[in-house]
């Protein structure tokens, strides 16, 4: 459960304690916790009125310093307990909807002891190394490039691959001037008129985001070198591989980063206890289900339908 959640509700959760604690409070209190103002059925005590007190920011406690902020502060108390009282009179601390609020704040109260009362060991180094070493994409990245391509086909040994690559030139020429200017549109154009790879063709000629080794898979290591090698976006330049010519455009660069375990070590020993923490309260609920009886009646669990918005659950009629 997120303990930042319970933080969230502490407001609410302490007022719904406070409202459903028994009318049956002490109008004697003790040598140690005198009586500050009885309140119908109720007192308030010493150790109550310190403890709602404490309650708020110092510098709103300063303001109660004298006997008339004092008694400004009790009233407030004497007014909360009044009606305290009056919804107890009127049973609305029986009702479902409250004493599930009630359960909510009882778990939560669980679950914050066990968060403080169980505080795991800290990460030793030879356990965040480890998890170093299993999550070491989280912690490190390759450079990318997105690509462009023409692709003019061309095995080696083709004996028409010395005029291929003369076209090629040509291309590299003609998209390199007619690119000079602001207007960056030839390049895409010779794709749809000239590629002979279909499905980067379809593409507007993009390859995708790739690392140096997908591209190398891909389309070869010299093509992979010569788009790694482009500087500057929308730089072309030419390459020749085995399947033939590729005119490559660079559209986009991503670049790579390496973090060292000393680097990241705050992060992960924060995650580890994270992890720590959630099975230490795993465990609590483990060994409590193991000692009680549960069953479930998979017929009335069945016959349960949510409505469409899902919004709530209606029980059919017997």
């Amino acid at each position: 459960m997120n303990i930042a959640k319970i933080a969230a509700t502490a407001t609410t959760a302490l007022l719904l304690l406070n409202a459903c604690k028994g009318s049956g409070t002490s109008q004697e209190g003790s040598a140690n916790d005198p009586v500050v103002a009885r309140v119908g059925a109720g007192a308030i005590t010493v150790s109550e009125f310190r403890a709602r007190m404490e309650e708020q920011p110092p510098l709103i406690r300063a303001r109660y310093g004298s006997l008339e902020m004092k008694k400004e502060f009790l009233d407030n108390l004497v007014r909360f307990e009044v009606l305290a009282q009056e919804a107890r009179r009127q049973g609305l601390d029986k009702d479902p909807e409250f004493q599930a609020a009630v359960e909510k704040l009882l778990v939560q109260r669980l679950v914050q002891k066990q968060a403080t009362s169980a505080v795991p060991a800290p990460p030793t180094d030879e356990e965040v190394r480890k998890y170093y070493q299993e999550h070491l994409t989280e912690f490190s990245r390759p450079e990318k490039v997105r690509v462009s391509q023409v692709f003019l086909a061309s095995a080696e040994g083709d004996p028409k691959r010395g005029a291929v690559k003369a076209e090629a030139d040509k291309l590299l020429a003609d998209v390199r001037k007619q690119e000079a200017g602001p207007v960056k549109t030839a390049f895409g154009e010779q794709v749809r008129k000239r590629s002979d790879d279909a499905a980067s063709r379809d593409a507007g000629g993009d390859l995708g985001l790739l690392t140096r080794e997908e591209l190398a898979a891909r389309w070869g290591q010299p093509v992979a070198d010569a788009a790694f090698g482009l500087q500057t976006l929308s730089e072309v330049g030419l390459v020749a591989s085995p399947r033939g010519l590729h005119l490559l455009k660079l559209v986009a660069r991503q670049p790579g980063f390496s973090q060292t375990v000393d680097q990241v070590k705050p992060r992960i020993e924060s995650r580890l206890m994270a992890d720590k923490r959630a099975k230490s309260m795993d465990d609590l609920v483990a060994g409590l289900m193991s000692k009680t009886k549960v069953e479930v009646d998979d017929q009335v669990l069945g016959g349960l339908s949510v409505d469409k918005d899902g919004l709530g659950v209606t029980q059919p009629s017997p």
